[in-house]
């Protein structure tokens, strides 16, 4: 009876750097298109039936493990590896020009993509885009990370009376077992997203109350797109960017005015609706006026 063959590590690392390579392809790319945090943990957002937590995890790791293999793989395949790049380097100096056109082209690809300079900064804009797709009123929280609230933090917030949201949930069947419990555990423990515990919290229903400086996607926003969403005169929005130190068109992004200054996006749309507007979100809002077409 013949004996058992050893087994073969190199030939395992290198299947596991293909399979790793595809799951990562894979994570990248959902990841690319999933929501934003806010909406993603507020409806648990699924894809595959994972969530982007879990997906943010697979990469992660499937991330550190594939540079671990990488490194397995250097060390099983080391003499080969000094063998051909010796053997490209003695061919290199007879290909002076494609070395230094790679060269060359590498680091203009990596200036480029760190100074968001289109068509690379586009790639990077429709992602944001299609992030930002997934939100709309019902899908956005009462404020940014809800659902690390307990109950009773969320229910003042929210301006629902503290008794009345406790009775509201144990008329709905929803257990809560400790007092500081998050509204993200109540959800786990009672297989409901934060969404659900909340809407069953609020009984008919409260509409998000989240100020523009507090919730997100706004750096794909122009000007005018923020004074017609708030009913704000375009005049007014770029009189109120000026006196704030900001030189601003009706068609400037609010993305552009925020790189460079210290402000976010959310920063530069409270600036244009003025510091006392107190609104629902961006996709729900009606303006209240029309304003003026830009000039």
């Amino acid at each position: 009876m013949s004996s058992p063959k050893p087994f073969r590590w190199k030939a395992f690392i290198s299947l596991y750097i293909v399979f790793s390579f595809l799951v990562l392809g894979l994570s990248g790319l959902v990841l690319y298109v999933a929501p934003p945090g806010r909406i993603a943990n507020w409806s648990i957002w699924r894809l595959v039936l994972l969530s982007k937590a879990q997906w943010q995890a697979v990469h992660t790791i499937f991330a550190l493990a594939f540079i671990v293999a990488a490194s397995f793989h250097l060390y099983f395949n080391w003499k080969v590896l000094m063998a051909y790049l010796r053997s490209k380097l003695d061919a290199g100096f007879h290909m002076k020009r494609e070395v230094g056109a790679a060269s060359a082209t590498g680091i203009l690809l990596l200036a480029l993509t760190i100074g968001g300079v289109p068509p690379f900064s586009s790639v990077m804009e429709t992602g944001d885009d299609i992030k930002n797709s997934w939100a709309g009123p019902a899908q956005e929280p009462p404020i940014p990370h809800a659902e690390e609230l307990t109950v009773q933090k969320l229910a003042e917030t929210a301006k629902v009376p503290v008794a009345e949201a406790r009775d509201n949930l144990a008329k709905h069947g929803v257990t809560v077992e400790r007092a500081d419990m998050t509204v993200k555990q109540i959800a786990v423990a009672n297989q409901l997203t934060p969404e659900q515990v909340y809407q069953r919290m609020s009984g008919d229903g409260v509409k998000p109350i989240m100020a523009p400086g507090q919730s997100g996607g706004w750096g794909r926003k122009t000007v005018t797109d923020i004074c017609t969403q708030y009913g704000v005169p375009v005049d007014s929005g770029i009189e109120r960017l000026k006196a704030a130190g900001f030189t601003a068109s009706a068609s400037t992004a609010l993305k552009e005015l925020a790189l460079g200054s210290g402000r976010t996006p959310s920063d530069i749309a409270q600036i244009i609706v003025g510091p006392d507007a107190t609104i629902a979100t961006p996709e729900s809002h009606k303006p209240a006026v029309t304003p003026p077409a830009p000039h």
